[in-house]
C-alpha cells in the first residue's frame, strides 16, 4: 500500500469515527426509527433482530450506523438503555427517557410506539413553525438584497453624475454617498463584526441561561411582550403536556414522567416551575393542584385536568389539552404573521422610496433647473 493510499485510509477512518459522531439525528429520523422499531416489536421480533434488520435496510448513513451499533451492543448483553447511553451519535434525550421507562416497566414495545407518536407531533410543530416564518424570512432577505443593490450598484453609478454638479447636495444624499463608499471599502470587516457579535451573543446567552436569576429576568422580560409572551407560554405548555401524556400512556409513573421532562426540557425558562411541580407531586399533591402554581399553564387546563384525574384518564386529558392548545398556538402564530407581513412590506416600500427619492431628487431638480 502506497503512502497516499494509507493517508486516504486514515482520513476515511477519522472522518467515519469523528466527523460522523458529532452529527445529530433529526426529529424526522428519530420518528422513522421509532416507527419501524415499534412495528417490528409489535410483530414479535426480538429487539436485537429488529435493530439489525432496520439498520441493514436503512438508507440514511447516520441512521444505519446508529442502529447497527445499537444492535451489536444489545447482542453483547447490554440493555437498550445502556446501548443508547454508549452511543456517541447525538439524539434527542426524549428517546432515552422513553426507552428507560419502557425497560423499567416491562413495556418497551408500548413506549417505543409512544415515542414514535411524540416525534411525529414534534416534526409537525417544526414544519408549522418553518412554514409560518418562511415568508417573513424571504421578505427580510429581499430587503437586505434591495439595500445591498442600492448601496453597491445604484449609488456608485449616480455618484459619477453628481461629480459634475457644483450645487450643494442634500444632507441625506451626502449620507447615502458616504455610506455607500464606506460599505464598499469595509464590507468584509462589517460582515466579520456582525458574525462574531452574533456568535458571542448566542454563546453568552447560553451561559446566562444556566443561572437561575438570569433565567427569571429573561422570563419576566419575555412574558411582558404583548403577543410573543403568550405564544411562548402556550408553546411550552403544549410541549410539556404532550411529553407527560405520552410518557404516562407508555406506562411511566407521574413523578417519573416529571423527572424525565426536567431532563428533556432543561433549557426552558420554565424549568424551575416544572421542578417545583415535581416536588409538589412528590409531597402528595395532585398534578392539577400543582399546575395551578405554574405561570405558563392556563387555569382552564388545570380545571380540565382535575376532571381527567377524577375519571382516571390523566394521560388522555394531557394529550387532548396539548392538541387543543397546539391548535390555538398555530392560529395565533398565523394571525400574528399575517399582521406582520403587510407591515413589513409597507416598511420595505417606504424605506426604498425614501432612499431612492433622496438619491435621485437632486438630479431631477437640476434637470428642471436646466429646462
Amino acid at each position: 500500500m502506497s503512502l497516499w493510499d494509507r493517508a486516504v485510509e486514515k482520513i476515511t477512518i477519522w472522518a467515519d469515527t469523528e466527523i460522523l459522531w458529532v452529527r445529530r439525528l433529526s426529529i424526522q429520523q428519530l420518528q422513522l426509527i421509532c416507527q419501524q422499531l415499534s412495528f417490528a416489536l409489535d410483530g414479535g421480533m426480538p429487539l436485537t433482530a429488529a435493530l439489525l434488520l432496520i439498520g441493514t435496510e436503512m438508507r440514511q448513513p447516520l441512521c444505519k450506523k446508529f442502529l447497527l451499533e445499537l444492535a451489536e451492543w444489545v447482542r453483547q448483553g447490554r440493555t437498550f438503555t445502556q446501548a443508547l447511553q454508549q452511543s456517541k451519535i447525538r439524539y434527542s434525550p426524549v428517546l432515552l427517557e422513553f426507552v428507560l421507562a419502557g425497560e423499567e416497566n416491562g413495556a418497551l414495545r408500548e413506549t417505543i410506539g409512544q415515542a414514535a407518536i411524540y416525534f411525529q407531533q414534534q416534526n409537525k410543530t417544526k414544519q408549522m413553525l418553518f412554514s409560518a416564518l418562511f415568508y417573513p424570512a424571504v421578505l427580510l432577505l429581499l430587503m437586505i438584497f434591495a439595500l445591498g443593490a442600492m448601496f453597491f450598484l445604484v449609488v456608485p453609478t449616480v455618484v459619477q453624475t453628481y461629480e459634475n454638479f457644483d450645487a450643494q447636495l442634500p444632507v441625506l444624499t451626502q449620507w447615502l454617498i458616504e455610506s455607500s463608499a464606506w460599505l464598499r471599502d469595509n464590507w468584509p470587516l462589517l460582515l466579520a463584526v456582525i458574525v462574531l457579535s452574533a456568535v458571542l451573543f448566542l454563546w453568552q446567552l447560553q451561559r446566562w441561561g444556566k443561572h437561575p436569576k438570569v433565567r427569571v429576568v429573561l422570563k419576566k422580560g419575555l412574558l411582558k411582550l404583548p403577543v410573543v409572551g403568550k405564544l411562548y407560554q402556550q408553546y411550552w405548555f403544549v410541549q410539556i403536556a404532550q411529553a407527560l401524556g405520552m410518557m404516562l400512556s407508555g406506562g411511566m409513573l407521574l413523578l417519573q414522567s416529571l423527572k424525565a421532562v426536567q431532563q428533556i426540557y432543561g433549557r426552558s425558562l420554565f424549568i424551575e416551575e416544572v421542578e417545583q411541580l415535581a416536588e409538589n407531586v412528590a409531597q402528595g399533591y395532585s398534578l392539577s393542584i400543582g399546575m395551578q402554581q405554574c405561570t405558563f399553564i392556563p387555569q382552564m387546563a388545570c380545571q380540565m385536568l382535575t376532571v381527567s384525574e377524577h375519571s382516571g384518564a390523566l394521560s388522555q386529558g394531557l394529550l387532548q389539552l396539548s392538541q387543543y392548545y397546539r391548535q390555538q398556538f398555530q392560529q395565533r402564530l398565523t394571525t400574528m404573521i399575517g399582521l406582520l407581513e403587510p407591515c413589513f412590506v409597507i416598511f420595505l416600500g417606504v424605506l426604498v422610496l425614501l432612499l431612492t427619492s433622496s438619491l435621485f431628487l437632486p438630479l431631477l431638480q437640476s434637470y428642471q433647473y436646466l429646462l
